[in-house]
């Protein structure tokens, strides 16, 4: 990640997305409108809010092709002790997809978000999301994040 930091260390992770909250404001005038709309969510880094990706859990990574192009979409469910709604994001124009370590197979093993960073790209974005054990990096067109109420029994 370029802006957001994040420290891990024994006594757990150090993390701190000012230094791109700072610079938010201008890369958003770079992003495509959906992206935008994501980054700039009062809520997104707002560590005590429902719609804070910290913490949701990677549940499936699904990949498609419409009119020719091909998008992947990124299931993340709820923190039952934080969220109330799961997380979707599907990315349009999908360009590239990378899981380090590679856990294409099941991406439930890159275990919970710690935190997220959405950047312009000459192709429209990137959005790194970093994970207990590992990320995920999308170069895409444009995103769409669409968050709908978990079914929770723990509510």
């Amino acid at each position: 990640m370029q802006h957001v930091k994040i420290h891990r260390g024994y006594e757990g992770n150090f993390l701190d997305p000012l230094d791109y909250l700072s610079v938010l404001p201008e890369l958003a005038d770079h992003l495509p409108a959906g992206a935008r709309t994501f980054a700039t969510d009062p809520q997104h880094y707002d560590f005590y809010s429902q719609r804070c990706v910290k913490d949701l859990k990677p549940l499936a990574l699904v990949f498609g092709e419409e009119n020719g192009v091909g998008w992947a979409e990124l299931h993340l469910g709820h923190n039952c002790w934080k969220h109330e709604e799961d997380l979707t994001i599907r990315y349009v124009g999908l360009r590239s997809l990378v899981i380090d370590p590679v856990a294409a197979d099941d991406v439930t093993k890159l275990l919970d978000v710690i935190l997220d960073e959405l950047l312009p790209h000459e192709h429209g974005c990137s959005h790194e999301l970093a994970c207990l054990a590992g990320t995920l990096t999308v170069t895409c067109t444009d995103l769409i994040a669409t968050w709908r109420e978990a079914d929770c029994p723990e509510r």
